[in-house]
């Protein structure tokens, strides 16, 4: 059932248990502040997030020092008012003593506002919370796409990643190769993040900055030959690698978002065909890995399951050369490593490329052999796998 994200501003608000315990029931999830000053800020940095706002009428403004008073309601309206270009949040004003007679003048100042009595009026509150935050269509798109807004919290990958899906979403029509395809990126870090913070990517991918090819393809564990990756040093044991199609979903969305040479044919490609159905088939397959993500952490599986690799050793071999990636061949798919030791540029043949999900300026360790060309016949040297 579609749950709704509603926001409270009432001074006395957790004193009222059976209210909360009574929205809850009617799935309402209520956040509630004591102040206006202190439910505007939450407002304006998480509008998007909430569905409704209930204010009480009589609330203290900026402090719990002063007197409650209808100067906190209505600046909680005018704030919320100014807030409209972001979103039009539907607000509802709560009291349980306005309609005495005692404050008859202050009934007046709200004529043009339906006020809800306390205890009398809760369920035709929640009713009428429903009925509008249904209207919006942001709410529309978070419970139709309830199974994945479920996994964009702090629990799992975090809020932001909330907010960018959601302008994805809002913004399906005006579609722009930057900032869509940029923004699918930034969820795929949030992933990543997530997984180090459940202790199934080492600190290394994270720190000091996100290494998102290498954290993929550590992920995954193997290429596609069955080899085991080695990344920053480590090898990702079997128990917990992660599916092959959601490896091969992280490939597909990398290989489209990701900056350099490659992404300008992306690009090019997009403006040429004037179409979003590239774009619309990479967010249908994050939203497909985000969901997984939730199963994953949801099984409890192993944590820091991986071996660190003596990469000292290895290279001490004449046979192994680290170096960056240079001179890719957008449309060959070839490239070559250029080596740490200023030997000469050895080739990069284009299933090591495809495999690897290499780009331009990736640092790779490779194990390098000869073999004869058979155009010239000459004994040349290639990478022969990455290590």
């Amino acid at each position: 059932m579609n749950r709704y994200q509603v926001l409270w501003i009432d001074d006395d608000a957790e004193k009222q248990d059976g209210f909360l315990d009574d929205a809850y029931l009617n799935r309402l999830d209520i956040n509630y502040y004591k102040t206006s000053k202190l439910g505007m800020e939450e407002l304006m940095s998480k509008i998007e997030q909430y569905d409704a706002v209930i204010l009480d009428a009589m609330v203290f403004n900026e402090s719990e020092d002063e007197k409650a008073s209808l100067t906190g309601l209505f600046n909680s309206i005018k704030k919320i008012n100014s807030l409209s270009e972001r979103k039009k949040i539907p607000y509802f004003i709560f009291s349980g003593y306005i309609d005495h007679d005692e404050y008859a003048s202050a009934r007046q100042m709200l004529a043009e506002e339906t006020i809800f009595i306390k205890s009398k009026d809760n369920q035709a509150l929640f009713k009428a919370i429903k009925d509008a935050a249904d209207k919006q269509i942001d709410t529309q798109i978070r419970h139709k796409y309830h199974r994945v807004f479920d996994v964009c919290t702090e629990k799992y990958i975090g809020e932001n990643a909330s907010r960018d899906l959601m302008s994805l979403f809002l913004n399906l029509d005006n579609f722009n190769t930057d900032n869509q395809f940029n923004t699918l990126r930034k969820i795929i870090e949030d992933i990543f993040i997530a997984c180090n913070k459940f202790q199934l990517l080492p600190n290394e991918f994270i720190t000091p900055s996100l290494a998102i090819n290498e954290s993929s393809k550590f992920l995954s564990g193997k290429n596609y030959k069955g080899e085991l990756f080695t990344e920053k040093g480590y090898k990702h044991l079997e128990e917990t690698h992660i599916p092959e199609q959601i490896s091969t979903m992280f490939w597909n969305i990398l290989s489209v978002t990701q900056d350099g040479s490659h992404r300008s044919k992306i690009d090019s490609h997009v403006k040429s065909l004037n179409t979003s159905y590239l774009f619309l088939s990479i967010l249908h397959q994050l939203l497909d890995i985000i969901i997984w993500f939730k199963i994953h952490i949801d099984s409890n599986p192993k944590t820091e399951n991986w071996s660190k690799i003596d990469n000292s050793i290895k290279e001490s071999n004449s046979n192994i050369k680290k170096g960056e990636v240079i001179n890719l061949n957008a449309y060959k798919g070839f490239a070559f490593l250029k080596p740490d030791d200023g030997s000469d540029n050895i080739f990069i043949p284009p299933h090591i490329i495809t495999g690897d999900t290499l780009k331009e300026t990736d640092v790779i360790t490779g194990e390098i052999e000869e073999y004869i060309d058979n155009r010239t016949g000459e004994l040349k040297i290639r990478v022969k796998r990455t290590i």
